[in-house]
């Protein structure tokens, strides 16, 4: 705690010299209706054309900054008006105009501003998402281990938790945009920062990396870790000689991630049965076969894949060698995801029911 305040007052003084850094025209936050919520202000943007069921989403200013700030320099508004969702500028509670980056004092408040867009706006509570610069940023990762299951996705913008990295609640969708030449939370904190939460929710050790990321703004390079546990992914975006201002240019680039989850996994990732015949598949500890269920389109490297129930009733897979393996609920659910390796492994233990397993590209049907 004692190294935070000379980093927060630094960043103080560097935010006061910015000036409008990706705003130019458009909307200002007198567009925005603003609001209170147990006392505290917050400005909110819908759409003219918004629909029942919307998304919504939460965008934090940095210390000492503000919902005006954030704004001018963000724009939310230009995409929720082609996307259809809500939009929400919270003003900061502490001294300074700062976030509870270690209690929940911040994070409770969330969760009642999301109660009066339901309220308002009828958003879908599944799909809300929370986005934050700076200290903003920090904040959006403590609501990780104290909000997940109210938060579909978090989008954290240069903004590495200065009291340290904590344990989400559940694996969570994380987008990460940070600038190389950032001289308030420095680059080089990222990687392991981020790195913590690759363990946790146990994401392959390499990356997928693309080079030359198409970017609005700066030369940009995008890594990306997944699938992890429950399917999520983690992003990372570097941007080339960024400082540490917010920026309008990547929240297309941040939607378009966001927008893929909701609190129950990925949006669009429900797979049929290969098979609707008898949900028991095999009743043994290990077998060669799974019962009950055929391939409709066969990847030869598959073709000795089994998925079947063990004796201490657990979802099991075997010959899935390096194939991503997903287990879903019957309501459509991811609960599992993981990678084969190529013996017999247990995927699954869990509550009775029926399941879907999908190995590369087949996909299979048991009951617990």
């Amino acid at each position: 705690m004692k190294y935070m305040l000379p980093i927060l007052v630094a960043a103080t003084f560097s935010f006061a010299q910015w000036g409008n850094w990706g705003g130019g025209g458009g909307k200002t936050i007198n567009d925005y209706k603003k609001e209170s919520v147990s006392g505290r202000d917050i400005h909110v943007y819908a759409p003219s054309n918004l629909k029942a069921k919307s998304p919504l989403l939460i965008s934090c200013h940095g210390m000492d900054q503000d919902p005006s700030y954030q704004q001018e320099n963000t724009h939310w508004e230009e995409v929720a008006d082609t996307a259809g969702f809500v939009v929400v500028y919270p003003r900061g509670g502490t001294g300074m105009s700062t976030w509870d980056i270690s209690g929940d004092k911040d994070t409770k408040w969330v969760t009642e501003i999301i109660a009066q867009m339901v309220s308002e706006y009828d958003i879908d509570t599944k799909r809300v998402y929370l986005s934050g610069f700076s200290m903003g940023g920090m904040f959006t990762y403590n609501a990780m281990s104290k909000i997940a299951d109210k938060i579909a996705a978090f989008a954290p913008t240069s903004g590495t938790n200065v009291m340290g990295a904590s344990r989400a609640q559940r694996p969570v969708p994380i987008i990460h945009p940070h600038g190389t030449s950032d001289d308030i939370l420095y680059y080089n904190q990222v990687e392991n920062f981020i790195k913590n939460y690759r363990d946790q929710f146990h994401c392959p050790d390499k990356a997928e990396v693309q080079d030359n990321y198409p970017h609005q703004g700066e030369k940009a390079t995008m890594y990306t870790w997944g699938p992890c546990d429950q399917g999520v992914y983690i992003k990372h975006m570097k941007l080339e000689g960024r400082g540490h201002m917010p920026s309008k240019n990547e929240v297309s680039d941040i939607w378009n991630f966001l927008k893929q989850w909701d609190v129950n996994g990925l949006i669009s990732e429900k797979p049929e049965p290969e098979s609707s015949s008898s949900s028991e598949i095999a009743n043994q500890e290990q077998s060669s076969s799974s019962q009950g269920t055929e391939a409709l389109h066969m990847d030869p490297s598959l073709a000795l894949v089994s998925v079947y129930k063990s004796s201490d009733n657990s979802i099991v897979v075997s010959n899935a060698q390096g194939k991503s393996i997903m287990v879903f609920n019957s309501l459509g659910h991811i609960v599992r995801t993981t990678r084969g390796t190529g013996n017999v492994q247990k995927v699954y233990t869990g509550a009775k029911g029926v399941y879907i397993v999908k190995v590369g590209s087949r996909t299979f049907k048991t009951t617990l």
